[in-house]
């Protein structure tokens, strides 16, 4: 991809953004998004098909880049607290794409759960997960939505605690929700 292709992506997915604070997508039309980007809709349909095509490639973008961020975490004693941690930070440095991706942007909930899944993947060696087969989707459906939840919560309260003490709240609720399969 050229320079060109990437600056008119890039104005594309920030236009589509500043969209998504006040409408859902079924709300913005193409013609919008082109218009505030200032790209003309033959050059958007040269990358899209649609202005949900366009969320979907954001989306899967954020995911992508939220993950190669994640990946450059060294390990070190407190690795589940310390990876959950570093997410948190990636989400208030990028506070205000994470607040309409997280909080405003779609009818649907399935971004965030896909994001937060993600990254609770990841994480699963760290809670050392000793649930039964049958159990693990449930866990993983509880872990995702009670993790997004308090995620939501914390972006909606202005960062008000530090990524540091939400982590290990986190971790904590995980492991101590998690105690009665180890008996």
């Amino acid at each position: 991809m050229n320079q060109r292709e990437r600056l008119t992506k890039l104005l594309l997915n920030q236009a589509l953004i500043s969209l998504l604070k006040d409408k859902s997508i079924g709300q913005i039309s193409v013609k919008e998004i082109c218009s505030t980007a200032g790209i003309n809709r033959s050059t958007f349909y040269l990358h899209y098909a649609s202005s949900f095509e366009l969320l979907e490639k954001l989306e899967q973008e954020i995911i992508h880049n939220t993950s190669e961020y994640l990946k450059k975490i060294e390990p070190s004693n407190n690795d589940g607290i310390r990876y959950i941690m570093s997410f948190l930070d990636y989400i208030k440095k990028n506070d205000a794409l994470f607040k309409v991706m997280l909080l405003k942007s779609n009818d649907t909930m399935l971004f965030p759960q896909r994001l937060i899944n993600g990254v609770l993947k990841n994480i699963d060696s760290y809670l050392q997960l000793n649930v039964p087969d049958k159990f693990k989707q449930y866990t993983y459906a509880y872990l995702v939505n009670g993790s997004l939840a308090i995620i939501q919560e914390w972006i909606k309260d202005g960062f008000s605690v530090s990524s540091l003490e939400l982590a290990q709240l986190i971790f904590s609720l995980a492991n101590h929700s998690l105690v009665s399969f180890d008996k």
